[in-house]
């Protein structure tokens, strides 16, 4: 089964314009991820969500050469040992704060937090902490397969710490190991049952692996859970509305890909609802509605797109073919003079179409 690539290039789609003998390039929707604070192309599709990993928690009271774990600390002399693993601890807590604060800095200082995070992983080979840390800094760093690594080695030692998850997901997406990735937020859930972040990131990976029914249930159940007061209420509205929309978008693109056109329209056209100054939205819902045949709603999803995206090539390429699906030579010659200066290639292209 094809797999659905993230490629910053335009991916193209042919399809067979009826009663001409020719073939027309449609400009494909691009599904790289993206979402969160990490920015994705307006012709993109769903995203996976995606937020930037928080420092490792430091334990309290061990900052200093306090006691682990924070409380009162009895003023009798405890034994030596006891004292030695408590120092121990202490100084350990203060080698992961110092990893946390060099990559906290204005100007993180990756390289130092890197020297602070192997440390403590040599000190404790068993923290996940220090591992997680590691995998955050590679992760700001677009360094995907080290912070593979080091993602996997958390979960290795701590199987349930949770916040290695979502990025160890999100860096094998980066490489294309999508079916890893899904296995990845698979394993999460039963740790964190009611995230609607992790269903929506379930739906995407699973597209992009192939698995478009279990995209389907699990994009679906991600938009059943925000459904219900009990989950919509823990997001703020923005939050709430990115995740929704992402959802209906994965959606979509899983119902495109089993070419059940109409079904992936109706999920589009519920992301565009919500966000419906987000070009990538209805951008998609053009491709679904042209692809099932519906050329005069296509060609409104287009204008939408060029009115948010005016210089965005391929809406305007996309909308002249819509419009010679209609034999609308006109409209499709006023795409291509606009076409021209933004993207000679396509515009050459449309003209040959129109010709």
């Amino acid at each position: 089964m094809k797999k659905v690539r993230h490629q910053v290039a335009v991916i193209v789609l042919t399809v067979l314009l009826v009663g001409s003998g020719v073939f027309a390039i449609l400009a494909q929707a691009q599904n790289q991820p993206g979402g969160g604070n990490i920015p994705s192309d307006s012709m993109g599709g769903g995203a996976l969500i995606f937020r930037r990993p928080e420092n490792p928690a430091l334990h309290q009271g061990t900052g200093s050469a306090g006691a682990v774990g924070g409380g009162s600390v009895s003023s009798r002399r405890k034994p030596k040992p006891v004292a030695a693993a408590t120092a121990a601890a202490a100084a350990h807590e203060r080698v992961i704060a110092k990893g946390n604060a060099a990559r906290n800095a204005a100007i993180p200082r990756y390289s130092e937090a890197e020297q602070e995070y192997k440390l403590a992983a040599t000190q404790d080979p068993n923290d996940a902490r220090a591992h997680a840390g590691l995998g955050n800094i590679y992760l700001d760093q677009n360094r995907f397969n080290d912070a593979i690594t080091a993602y996997q080695q958390a979960l290795k030692v701590k199987p349930d710490y949770l916040a290695a998850y979502q990025p160890l997901a999100f860096a094998l997406v980066h490489v294309g190991r999508f079916a890893e990735a899904a296995e990845v937020l698979h394993q999460a859930l039963p740790f964190d049952t009611n995230n609607v972040e992790i269903y929506n990131n379930l739906g995407y990976a699973y597209v992009h692996a192939g698995r478009f029914p279990e995209a389907i249930e699990a994009c679906e159940q991600a938009i059943a859970m925000m459904g219900k007061t009990g989950e919509s209420y823990k997001l703020e509205l923005q939050v709430r509305n990115e995740v929704l929309s992402n959802a209906y978008k994965n959606l979509g693109n899983a119902y495109n890909e089993q070419k059940r056109y109409n079904d992936a329209a109706e999920a589009l056209k519920h992301a565009a609802e919500i966000e419906p100054r987000n070009a990538s939205a209805h951008f998609n819902l053009g491709l679904a509605l042209y692809n099932g045949g519906r050329y005069s709603e296509a060609i409104e999803a287009y204008k939408a797109v060029v009115a948010l995206r005016p210089s965005l090539a391929g809406a305007h390429f996309n909308l002249g073919i819509t419009y010679l699906r209609i034999n609308d030579k006109e409209s499709a010659r006023r795409e291509y003079e606009i076409l021209k200066p933004i993207n000679s290639d396509l515009a050459s292209q449309l003209q040959k179409l129109i010709h």
